[in-house]
């Protein structure tokens, strides 16, 4: 029991122990997240990875997809709402074996 909670509590720790991506004011004064193009960018309790040269995002374990359109990353930044939007993007693209299980 005591090894249940031991690692329950790691778990938690390890998920905490994530370096935020710096949050900046934009020139409209909306809180916007720098994108890390070097690795993965991570927000409150998310990280994905996001390449704005080629219009990608990809969520870990997850298959690479296309940045929706009204999405604008060529700044190096998104707002809080688009990395959201983002998220639900990744995580719609599925996983490893999603596309070959379809068939």
């Amino acid at each position: 029991m005591n090894k249940w909670i031991g690692l329950g509590i790691l778990g938690l720790v390890a998920a905490c122990d994530v370096p935020q991506a710096p949050v900046t004011t934009g020139p409209d004064g909306q809180q916007r997240i720098q994108i890390n193009t070097s690795g993965l960018t991570c927000y409150e309790t998310r990280c994905l990875d996001i390449d704005p040269a080629a219009r990608t995002v990809r969520s870990v374990g997850n298959r690479t997809t296309g940045i929706p359109s009204n999405i604008n990353v060529s700044s190096g930044t998104v707002t809080p709402a688009e990395f959201k939007q983002l998220g639900v993007t990744a995580s719609l693209a599925g996983g490893m074996g999603s596309r070959e299980n379809r068939d």
